[in-house]
């Protein structure tokens, strides 16, 4: 590797967090959410470690997504969390043993259409409140008729969405639940009970039931899905440490001006490190003078303008050189919730920023 960044990933701290949610969701089958690359932690690192930790099952978001971990050789079974996207995924899906999420009419007649006789393993997906994808409540009973034409089908259960789980006093959030709980208790017998309701947020801030499977995502990782809390503050563990290396140190006087745009100008003698690191690699180029990190174990900040492939580090008072350690955000550095807040975003965005160039490797 010549360029000098990397994201570590801690195998410990993987394992660590999966405890947590076992603590939290007790008895829970738990679907471990790797879609987008793992919220950019990296699926080929991550699932094998969370297969290690014990899950009992992947979520993703795209068929592709599905074939990469299969290529890994996970024995778990994979969730296609948002079905087949066209008629020609389903033999696909079906051969990979996918379990399908199906959540509007149109892929309940491509599987009728390409799947009738053969065996289908899916969930039903209800829109409780949300909006964004499921059937009407009203309409599962005419599912469940047409279900009854399939006996080779099984559908393990009912899944919904919370959308206010991170505000936990919400009353929207009980009126999902109370949603949820009725089309449960009018499921048709041909359902397996294996039902799916809370995510991260939900595991954490929200009271049971908790149903069959918890799908947790953010929290793996260690992050917090509450605004003005860690990962720490909840018992997790931070999974990232994005690090990089000074490649280069100068001498500036007042006057000078530093970078991209002359964006940044010393008022006195400064000493300034370059960084390979840039909005390239996911580094957000809005992470502008001010910005923590951490040099040679010591804070610091950025100056100046975040440009595609490096950053500005300012290193007049302290004692660091050439080749030193960078870490720009994660475990032994910055918090990643800490700079979402500063960046007015969101923890699952920073880390979902992080690009493939940038390699991933795995740490005790």
């Amino acid at each position: 590797m010549s360029r000098p960044i990397v994201a570590q990933i801690s195998a410990s701290a993987l394992h660590h967090n999966v405890g947590v949610v076992r603590a939290r969701a007790p008895g829970c089958r738990i679907m471990a959410v790797v879609k987008a690359d793992a919220y950019g932690h990296g699926a080929a690192l991550c699932a094998p470690v969370l297969g290690e930790a014990g899950v009992d099952a992947f979520a993703v978001a795209s068929l592709e997504e599905a074939q990469r971990l299969r290529a890994l050789g996970l024995e778990q079974p994979i969730v296609l969390l948002a079905g087949p996207f066209a008629a020609e995924e389903v033999d696909l899906a079906l051969a990979l043993q996918l379990i399908l999420v199906v959540h509007d009419w149109r892929q309940l007649q491509w599987l009728e259409a390409r799947a009738g006789a053969a065996a289908a393993l899916f969930f039903l997906k209800v829109d409780s409140g949300m909006h964004r994808l499921g059937f009407d409540p009203s309409a599962l009973t005419e599912i469940y008729a047409r279900l009854r034409a399939f006996p080779a089908w099984r559908v393990l259960g009912l899944m919904s969405h919370l959308a206010r789980p991170d505000t936990s006093a919400d009353p929207y959030n009980q009126r999902q639940i109370d949603a949820f709980a009725a089309a449960v208790e009018g499921a048709d017998d041909r359902l397996e009970g294996q039902h799916s309701l809370v995510n991260s947020a939900a595991i954490l801030a929200l009271p049971g039931p908790h149903y069959t499977w918890v799908r947790p995502g953010l929290m793996l990782y260690g992050l917090s899905p509450f605004s003005g809390r860690a990962g720490a503050d909840l018992g997790l563990q931070p999974v990232l440490s994005w690090r990089s290396k000074l490649i280069a140190v100068h001498d500036l006087v007042a006057g000078d001006w530093l970078g991209y745009g002359a964006a940044w100008q010393a008022a006195g003698p400064r000493r300034v490190g370059v960084v390979a690191a840039g909005y390239g690699d996911g580094y957000p180029r809005g992470a502008g003078t001010g910005t923590p990190v951490q040099v040679a174990g010591q804070p610091t900040v950025t100056l100046g303008r975040v440009s595609m492939d490096m950053l500005f580090v300012d290193l007049t008072d302290l004692r660091a050189d050439l080749g030193d350690p960078v870490v720009l955000m994660g475990s032994a550095g910055p918090s990643v919730e800490s700079l979402a807040e500063r960046l007015d975003t969101i923890p699952y965005e920073l880390g979902c920023r992080i690009q493939a160039r940038v390699p991933r490797e795995r740490v005790p």
